[in-house]
């Protein structure tokens, strides 16, 4: 195994294209789930350490984590996943970990047929949504967006919309900062402490994903009112077709910040879809992002071994 630095984004992404040109022209297909991204793992590398190798011609990303060790994707390539390298990747990372209980590959996308002796479970839901629906913002489904919308602007008529620059990281991680803080304070599902540790954590990989900004291709705005930077957002493209919002933050003060910005992202965009990843299991932020009516819901799968 190899140790997974920026220097290795430029093969990732070539397998990933190979992939891509796989999944294109299955039947209904739309999008992949939003790990199929370098950024994605990327900016995580404060809690885990990454690993990657080839195999039969698929790359293979592994996650350690205390010695132990998972894949946060599947093994993927320009053909079908194969029971094959299933197996091989477990009995790897089975001889590489002590807790075998923890061993996993998430994100898997096409189960094979012929695969036995897992066990597969649905991890976390995506919200895919099309992206002139949201920049319309029409009828009555998005009436209460719309005023939000537009009661920021008549109260903030001077707020100015940027795009996001690597000169911004600063003020976005005192914003961040600021931000979990009021959600401590003013959210009742934040006093349970693994909501508050996974806003603790995030931080790291707003970090991560904003000092590493220009190498990751991420892309984004920013909005300042008074000179004084109050939101900011940054994504990556998915795919041809597909944008994916990696972060999201608005300063709780200004009433309607939060769905002008997404706004103003989804108006600035021009891919097909927009995938603003899953809810971890909130219930506060899955009807956030239910309210705006998805059009697809991207079931993120894991499988592990049925014994264990």
């Amino acid at each position: 195994m190899r140790e997974l630095t920026l220097d290795d984004q430029q093969i990732f992404n070539q397998y990933l294209a190979n992939f891509h040109r796989h999944w294109q022209f299955q039947p209904e297909f739309i999008t992949i789930p939003s790990a199929y991204s370098f950024t994605a793992h990327y900016i995580w590398r404060d809690f885990y350490d990454f690993f990657w190798m080839t195999q039969n011609d698929f790359f293979c990303l592994f996650a350690r984590q205390d010695g132990d060790y998972f894949m946060p994707i599947a093994p993927f390539g320009s053909r079908p996943l194969e029971p094959e390298i299933i197996e091989w990747v477990f009995r790897l990372m089975e001889n590489q970990s002590q807790r075998t209980n923890i061993l996993r590959v998430e994100n898997i996308i096409d189960v094979p047929s012929r695969l036995t002796g897992f066990q597969i479970f649905e991890a976390e839901t995506e919200y895919v949504y099309c992206r002139t629906k949201l920049k319309d913002l029409r009828g009555n489904t998005y009436k209460s967006k719309r005023h939000s919308i537009n009661q920021f602007q008549e109260n903030y008529p001077a707020a100015e919309v940027s795009v996001f620059q690597s000169s911004d990281t600063i003020e976005c991680l005192a914003l961040y900062k600021e931000w979990v803080l009021n959600r401590k304070k003013s959210h009742a599902a934040v006093k349970d402490e693994l909501v508050r540790s996974m806003l603790d954590d995030s931080f790291y990989a707003h970090r991560q994903g904003l000092l590493a900004s220009d190498q990751l291709g991420l892309l984004g705005l920013v909005v300042r009112i008074d000179s004084r930077l109050c939101a900011y957002t940054l994504g990556y493209t998915l795919s041809p077709s597909t944008f994916c919002v990696l972060f999201e933050v608005a300063n709780l003060d200004y009433k309607g910040l939060a769905q002008f910005i997404f706004h103003q992202l989804c108006v600035q965009r021009h891919e097909k879809w927009i995938n603003v990843m899953g809810d971890s299991g909130f219930s506060h932020l899955r009807l956030v992002k239910k309210s705006y009516r998805p059009d697809r819901l991207e079931h993120c799968l894991t499988i592990k071994r049925s014994h264990i």
